[in-house]
């Protein structure tokens, strides 16, 4: 029996590495995707950036997954006085990794 548990802890555990490795990849995608394209220039991260535009902190708080992949690609459709630019020419991997990173902060 305790042979039984131990095997069933080390599946659940390898399991778990499994499923953490591609969240983790995801997030630190999302990360660098904010540092190259210069988000931080006018958003505030993680205690440091632009005070022009507001926080990324929580934006998974205000705003589900739709809305923050509208405000990359069309922000003027939202917002006809921003000055924050369309980033629709991203490739679809890294708008998505860029959403769902966005989507997560909360």
């Amino acid at each position: 029996m305790k042979w039984k548990l131990a095997k069933t802890a080390t599946l659940a555990a390898i399991c778990a590495l499994i499923t953490a490795a591609p969240a983790a990849a995801d997030e630190a995608r999302g990360r660098e995707l904010i540092s190259s394209l210069g988000c931080k220039g006018c958003h505030q991260f993680e205690g440091s950036g632009g005070t022009l535009a507001p926080a990324l902190d929580g934006t998974g708080e205000r705003f589900d997954a739709e809305r923050i992949r509208k405000q990359l690609t069309e922000p003027g459709s939202l917002n006809p006085n921003t000055m924050m630019p369309s980033y629709s020419h991203l490739p679809e991997e890294e708008l998505k990794s860029l959403v769902d990173f966005l989507a997560e902060l909360k």
